[in-house]
């Protein structure tokens, strides 16, 4: 206590010593906090880093389980049930007439068995045709139609809450109108439902239950984003009819493998994935004259999925200056120069995927954005489209155009 009266005195009698002093301590907190800012900043950037990776990791993830597990859901049903066959085949258990036999309606109240499926969901001015299982996690949501397990079951008294991503069954709900239809197939019983309001919320809004047989769809909006929205699309439909379920005709389609692209195996291991490469993903659109009931499963997601890793691909085998790598996943086609020897782009727009389809193929997939090259021999602002061709079951890249902006 004494030094420090001792001090406070010698300080307050001395104004040039007390200045020097305040100027120290001001100058210890100005250095304290610069020491705090890149620690400050670090966090958040890891922050930011592991969000981009978590967002990353789901999309991969869910692209997986859809190749692998969506393929066959609405065959198995159909079979379990005997409600019609797999495409271009006809069903044992279907007359010359197209109705269903004593035999398979007989069994039409037996459980899915080998299928987790309940029901199929038919849309016809969509062409959309989908699977529905219990439940609205990632699991359901990347191969069918996902049912609120907290809401009814379409048929019985209440609403029916049904979930889809915003590219795959549900991409197009939005051009639904009052009065176009929509059916729920089980076994036993064909549901009709007429389609009497649409509406744009917020997510995590509530959908509210009702006193006669009704039903909601639910999506993401807009209907074309390859990112997670904060808004969800709601369609509301109303039960007007319902009758014995016959047999189906032959027109159910099922989520095809997506085209494989030929990575060499040092360039795979570095990862040529959403899941490793930060990579901001903008719009999706079908372009062509793609088959309406194959526009409305998985399948042009997953050939979306293809594109983005042979780009992500020849992004990395050009800024590491591998131009073997680039040449076996785009044969025949000159490097663009801005890119090879550089550093990693950034991106500074989202990437727009156009698929181009004929039918049930997608032949061509164009990709979009602006980015800024530092590095190599050509540093600057480019916009950047890459096209990517499908040939059988392979998907090389066929064009890469980098122009000055």
């Amino acid at each position: 206590m004494a030094e420090q009266e001792f001090e406070g005195g010698q300080d307050s009698a001395d104004p040039a010593l007390a200045e020097t002093r305040s100027e120290h301590l001001r100058g210890t907190r100005r250095w304290r906090r610069q020491r705090r800012t890149p620690w400050i900043l670090i966090v958040a950037g890891a922050v930011l880093v592991a969000g981009v990776g978590a967002w990353q990791l789901y999309a991969t993830l869910w692209t997986t389980h859809s190749e692998h597990v969506g393929k066959s859901l609405v065959q198995h049903f159909l079979q379990d049930h005997a409600l019609g066959a797999p495409l271009k085949s006809k069903s044992k258990s279907t007359t010359s007439s197209g109705t269903a036999t004593t035999a398979s309606l007989a069994t039409c109240s037996a459980s899915s068995g080998n299928t987790p499926v309940h029901g199929l969901l038919e849309i016809p001015s969509l062409g959309v045709d989908a699977p529905v299982e219990q439940g609205d996690g990632d699991a359901e949501l990347a191969v069918a139609v996902g049912h609120d397990p907290y809401s009814a079951w379409p048929g019985n008294v209440g609403n029916a809450v049904l979930l889809a991503h915003d590219v795959s069954y549900f991409s197009t709900i939005d051009h639904l109108t009052s009065g176009d239809t929509i059916r729920y197939v089980t076994p036993c019983t064909t549901y009709v439902f007429q389609v009497t309001s649409h509406a744009i919320v917020t997510a995590g809004s509530p959908v509210y239950d009702t006193t006669a047989p009704t039903m909601t769809l639910v999506t993401c909006w807009p209907t074309d984003a390859l990112w997670f929205t904060p808004d969800r699309y709601l369609v509301t439909a109303t039960e007007i009819s319902k009758g014995r379920t016959g047999s189906s005709p032959d027109r159910y389609l099922t989520t095809s493998v997506p085209p494989s692209v030929p990575v060499p195996s040092a360039l795979a291991s570095q990862g040529v994935t959403l899941a490793t490469y930060s990579l901001p993903m903008g719009t999706f659109t079908l372009a062509g004259t793609p088959n309406r009931s194959w526009a409305q499963t998985t399948s042009p997601l997953l050939i979306d999925g293809s594109a983005v890793e042979a780009f992500i691909a020849g992004v990395r085998a050009l800024t590491e200056g591998h131009l073997d790598w680039w040449h076996a996943i785009a044969p025949g086609v000159v490097a663009p120069a801005p890119l090879v020897g550089a550093q990693n782009p950034g991106y500074l727009s989202a990437t727009n995927v156009i698929e181009h389809a004929d039918g049930l193929k997608v032949t061509a997939v164009t990709l979009s954005d602006t980015v800024s090259v530092t590095g190599g021999n050509h540093p600057g602002r480019y916009t950047m489209a890459v096209r990517a061709t499908v040939h059988g079951h392979a998907l090389t890249i066929t064009s890469w155009v980098m122009t000055p902006s």
